[in-house]
């Protein structure tokens, strides 16, 4: 008994000493998002919605200064978009998973500050449409159900001591796909773009 206690003992702080090599983080987060549609119809006239969202963070740093960021995120993300006589509230929920670099500066005292880039993959789980006037048919779907973004960002973290940080960030994400389905509606062109961009703050904690 001794002997496999001994075992385990010996092996989870192996484990442990390990992780703190890798310098392996998990965190989690909370966000909120002016989410707008960003198109080039001419004939439209687009606007934006406050939302919510949260997720869980992975973080590996390679490097003193670098880390490799992803996790997942659910966000709710949509807009609003009036063409001639007719409006349009969408929103729709995202299940995102980022893949990120981020870059960080020397520490000032408990600070660190950070730059970061890359790209999130998601997939809608749900979307709500409201219309002004009602039309007399409704499609099943007006969101296209895979979505791609760019995004850039910039932030701080405060040491909290040991390996637990308090993080802030703020990030802008464009979206590279096409998110309202202009088959489905009439009212798009299929020679425009319709796409939910965003802006976000966020703040969360890594352990």
């Amino acid at each position: 008994m001794r002997l496999l206690f001994s075992t385990l003992l010996i092996l989870v702080s192996s484990l442990g000493m390990q992780a703190q090599d890798r310098k392996f983080q998990l965190g989690v987060i909370g966000s909120s998002q002016i989410s707008f549609i960003n198109t080039n119809q001419e004939a439209a006239d687009p606007g934006g919605a406050l939302l919510f969202g949260f997720g869980g963070l992975a973080e590996y740093s390679f490097a003193e200064r670098y880390a490799f960021s992803s996790g997942f995120e659910y966000l709710n993300r949509g807009g609003s978009l009036r063409v001639n006589d007719t409006s349009a509230e969408y929103r729709a929920g995202f299940i995102q998973i980022p893949l990120q670099i981020k870059m960080r500066t020397r520490q000032f005292g408990y600070s660190t500050y950070f730059a970061e880039m890359g790209f999130a993959i998601g997939f809608e789980t749900g979307e709500e449409v409201t219309w002004d006037p009602k039309p007399s048919s409704t499609s099943g779907s007006y969101i296209s159900l895979f979505d791609a973004t760019f995004r850039i960002g910039m932030g701080m973290e405060y040491d909290l001591g040991g390996q637990t940080k308090l993080l802030g960030r703020l990030q802008y994400n464009r979206a590279l796909t096409d998110n309202l389905l202009d088959d489905e509606d009439s009212r798009l062109s299929d020679q425009s773009n319709y796409r939910f961009d965003y802006v976000s703050v966020s703040v969360g904690i890594l352990f």
